[in-house]
């Protein structure tokens, strides 16, 4: 009997210790989730399905855009936990328009003058490390991206600041500076306008670069950081939010909360929900026909550019606080062709719209709509024709 007690005692001590070990692995977790600072999940271990999608597109808390469905990478060396995120950082044909781009929003304000350290982990796949742009933004930078290629944000090149000798090896690139306090959004990718030199010696066809990225943070240099008031709350709204992982859908527009119905642990919903904006009054629609356009192309046809200053003026003439400037194809050509001609027209027409307006390029937004909204049939070359167009929407 005194054996059998002996040994029901060492069983009730494992017992114990195991759940000890459990206790303080979670309280450690809870810490974690902290631990990168004035961002959240930043070793992109929080997964979400998307409702768009109704899989796995993003991590939580992150968005992307373009949205591009990329193939897993050979990479298995991942510097923490299982899960990474890649960025398509040059397209050899493509350009700016085919490079891809991730961002989030900081769940804590910075503070006007305080010296901060931003650091991620980078797998170049092969490719020297050339750059990675870090963006710090007030404004949700998909709305605004046009702002951010213009120079009319802050940005910074970071520098490898843990290398290796080795080209297919994790390595740690950073970078210091002043907060002006107006940081609020962060976006990671390659803002330049020059391309990306390919230098990989091997696989000559893939017209992509792709940098796998992973353990972001942005702490005080000093290291002394104390969770700000808000940043549960921050934390919640940016992982509830599910139908943010599509184009042309924005923080910033719709605050509604969205249930997660994949995440383990649901945070509970406020008592008081923000109240959603006021639809707009929309002041005036103008259109831009095909004909204005370089054949096939999202350049404007330089020859008619008099049609165009002629737009510009009869818009100086109205009243309007924004504009929506939004492209369509007809339906010819693959989905995805019909979005990048799209997006390259409207982006033409807004560009111009803000060389030649009095108005903030942060008040111009450009939307891509393809083929998906077509104002007559695409059955005959006349009905092709009108649905080839950019409409620019004065709202009030």
């Amino acid at each position: 009997m005194k054996q059998g007690h002996f040994f029901m005692d060492i069983v009730e001590e494992i017992l114990l210790m195991k759940r000890l070990i459990i206790t303080a692995f979670a309280g450690f977790s809870f810490l974690w989730g902290y631990g990168q600072g004035l961002v959240v999940n930043g070793n992109f271990e929080d997964r979400n399905t998307c409702v768009e999608f109704l899989s796995g597109c993003a991590p939580e808390a992150w968005f992307r855009f373009p949205y591009v469905k990329l193939q897993p990478s050979n990479n298995a060396r991942v510097a923490e936990g299982m899960h990474h995120e890649s960025l398509v950082m040059e397209h050899r044909t493509k350009g700016i328009p085919g490079r891809t781009f991730l961002y989030t929003r900081l769940v804590c304000p910075t503070e006007p003058g305080k010296t901060y350290r931003f650091k991620v982990s980078v797998f170049t796949n092969g490719h020297a490390y050339d750059h990675l742009d870090l963006v710090l933004s007030k404004f949700e930078p998909q709305r605004n991206f046009s702002s951010i290629l213009a120079g009319k944000t802050t940005s910074y090149r970071l520098a490898l600041t843990r290398p290796s000798p080795y080209v297919n090896d994790w390595r740690e690139a950073s970078v210091v500076f002043k907060a002006t306090g107006e940081e609020r959004y962060l976006l990671l990718g390659n803002i330049a306008k020059q391309p990306m030199p390919f230098t990989r010696n091997y696989r000559f066809d893939d017209p992509l670069i792709i940098y796998d990225i992973d353990s972001v943070s942005l702490m005080p240099s000093d290291g002394k950081w104390q969770p700000c008031s808000g940043l549960a709350e921050e934390k919640k709204v940016l992982y509830l939010n599910n139908y943010r992982h599509s184009d042309f859908n924005y923080l910033d527009d719709e605050p509604l909360y969205v249930p997660d119905t994949v995440t383990a642990v649901v945070p509970p919903t406020p008592k008081v929900l923000p109240q959603p904006p006021p639809t707009p009054t929309i002041n005036d629609t103008l259109l831009i026909p095909d004909v204005l356009f370089d054949f096939d192309k999202g350049t404007l046809n330089k020859q008619l550019l008099y049609r165009i200053d002629d737009i510009v003026q009869r818009i100086k003439k109205k009243k309007f606080r924004t504009i929506d400037v939004v492209g369509h194809t007809d339906d010819r050509g693959s989905i995805t062709y019909n979005e990048q001609l799209s997006e390259l027209r409207a982006r033409s027409v807004a560009d111009y719209l803000i060389n030649h307006l009095p108005i903030d390029s942060e008040l111009v937004t450009i939307r891509r709509m393809a083929a998906s909204t077509p104002i007559a049939p695409n059955t005959t070359n006349e009905g092709r024709r009108r649905n080839r167009r950019v409409e620019i929407i004065l709202i009030q």
